[in-house]
């Protein structure tokens, strides 16, 4: 029982980590797309997906960062393997980010009539509402993956 409640309480605690640093990708992401977006004002779908692509990479670093170093520190190894995971991860990520915020802004702004940057925003919220909940799965099942001590165990022999 107390084993149980232990891990419990370790899989809520590196979430509640994980939720945290999203806040701080979401700043980073948010503040680059909006600084981008009052700097160099558009409305072309192929630009506002660059400002994206770029807000979405400066939130991948930090996300590497805090993810590999505190979220997941205590399992993360900092392999070429895991980064390349954490790679591929980011990709699809950045992927569902920009195709989500592109159609999303498109709806809202075209067919809604919302301002531009109120439907942009918008759009990003759920865009990354949608990228950071697959992200966090691939992060804890792919790429930050506990490997068996047993499994390790056979293969040093």
């Amino acid at each position: 029982m107390v084993y149980a409640v232990r891990v419990v309480y370790r899989y809520v605690r590196r979430y509640f980590k994980f939720l945290l640093v999203g806040v701080m990708n979401a700043a980073v992401d948010l503040g680059v797309l909006n600084a981008l977006l009052l700097a160099f004002p558009t409305r072309s779908p192929l630009v506002l997906m660059a400002y994206n692509t770029i807000g979405v990479m400066a939130a991948i670093c930090n996300s590497y960062l805090w993810n590999r170093f505190w979220t997941f520190g205590d399992i993360a190894t900092g392999s070429r393997r895991e980064k390349m995971k954490f790679a591929l991860q980011s990709l699809i990520n950045l992927v569902l980010n920009d195709a989500i915020l592109v159609g999303a802004n498109d709806y809202l702004v075209t067919h809604r009539g919302l301002p531009y940057m109120l439907g942009s925003n918008i759009a990003k919220g759920g865009a990354m509402f949608a990228s950071s909940s697959v992200s966090y799965v691939f992060m804890r099942m792919f790429v930050f993956k506990r490997r068996n001590v047993l499994h390790l165990e056979t293969h040093r022999r």
